[in-house]
């Protein structure tokens, strides 16, 4: 309906998302958050900027460039369920060559999250650099839909992607259920990458490798506390980074992961909506001192 109270503005990307996620659920003692990326040069990039820094995201590796930025419109509806039409603005406006303090960043990191909001060329530099030193590298496909290429394939350590995202990989292959999910997922483990992290929304989420899979249910959340789907799949992605940062087991990252998730959907906006450590901690039914 039309109402002067419809619409509204918050600080969001994919890269972004997950930065304050990781933030947000990493212990001060072990980990903290780093974001590369390309502000524009508008009253969005300015807003962001400080979103970042309210949630202890550093942005000493962020760029500028004389562009609108990037935007993403994202229809809201009813049950907390979302649509989303992406506009690159300065995400696009990546240099050539990688700066130098983005190279020494990568290669000293615990992990490192892509996504498909930036270019493929940078994705693929990002990748490589990471993989000359070990670093494993989380390759996030949403964002833009656009394929990927075996050479970025077998350069990540896990692609992570929805139901719908594995099918467009995969060539169509039917991914209606877990089984369908798995047997599809093997496909692109050929290709090169050691783990695909597949999440089902209400279905939960598998991990799947070589060595078989491990399934998480989604933790439940009364269905009049839904409000916003829009970042749940960032919020998990960049809690899972952090217990894997953290060295914590399979399981035990897939809980802390949907335990986040849970929280997320339950505040409206992507960033706001990024739970704190303790809150997910005490959701997940986890001791601090297990992740």
């Amino acid at each position: 309906a039309r109402s002067d109270k419809t619409g509204f503005m918050v600080p969001g990307g994919k890269g972004a998302n997950q930065a304050t996620a990781v933030a947000k659920a990493s212990s001060p003692k072990s980990s903290f958050a780093q974001l590369a990326t390309v502000f524009g040069n508008d009253g969005h990039a300015r807003a962001l900027s400080v979103s970042l820094e309210k949630n202890n995201v550093d942005t000493k590796l962020c760029l500028e460039a004389d562009v609108p930025s990037g935007q993403a419109i994202i229809f809201l509806e009813k049950g907390g369920e979302n649509s989303i039409i992406i506009i690159g603005g300065a995400n696009n406006s990546w240099p050539d060559k990688l700066p130098t303090k983005l190279v020494t960043a990568i290669q000293s990191a615990a992990t490192v999250l892509l996504q498909q909001e930036i270019p493929d060329r940078i994705n693929l530099a990002v990748a490589k650099c990471a993989k000359e030193t070990k670093v494993p590298v989380m390759m996030d496909v949403g964002g833009e839909e656009r394929e990927l290429s075996d050479e970025l394939l077998s350069s990540v350590s896990l692609v992570s992607l929805n139901e719908t995202e594995l099918a467009r990989l995969t060539g169509g292959m039917k991914t209606d259920t877990k089984g369908q999910c798995i047997d599809a997922a093997k496909l692109l483990l050929e290709k090169g990458c050691k783990e695909i992290l597949v999440t089902l929304g209400k279905d939960g989420a598998i991990l799947i490798s070589p060595k078989g899979q491990i399934e998480q249910e989604v933790l439940e959340v009364d269905k009049e506390k839904i409000v916003d789907t829009t970042g749940a799949g960032d919020c998990f992605r960049g809690a899972f980074a952090v217990a894997r940062a953290e060295g914590k087991d399979d399981k035990a990252a897939l809980r802390f992961a949907a335990a986040a998730a849970s929280l997320c959907i339950q505040v409206k906006g992507a960033q706001p909506s990024m739970p704190t450590r303790e809150a997910i901690l005490d959701v997940a039914g986890l001791k601090a001192s297990s992740i």
